[in-house]
């Protein structure tokens, strides 16, 4: 038997075939995703969030391609202290 817990209320419970539990419930031992795109997303979710905020991926497939992909957007975004420092230069 497998045990699982309920991701909103904690209660745990213990069940011969997970199929009878709907998708609030998660394995023991299953971390939550969080909600920043990271290694604990699947790839399936990480090109999902980038097709959702229209970030073009080029030709990553394997998941630390996307994810540095992901990352350099981030960084294009403003985020990095490169681009100001290019602007003073001008």
């Amino acid at each position: 038997m497998a045990r699982f817990t309920h991701r909103v209320s904690g209660v745990v419970v213990s069940v011969a075939d997970e199929k009878v539990l709907g998708s609030d419930w998660r394995a023991e031992g299953e971390t939550e995703r969080s909600e920043t795109p990271d290694a604990s997303w699947k790839v399936a979710d990480l090109k999902a969030y980038a097709e959702e905020n229209g970030i073009d991926l080029g030709d990553a497939t394997k998941k630390a391609d996307i994810l540095a992909a992901l990352d350099d957007s981030a960084d294009d975004d403003g985020n990095s202290d490169n681009d100001e420092s290019n602007d003073d230069e001008s």
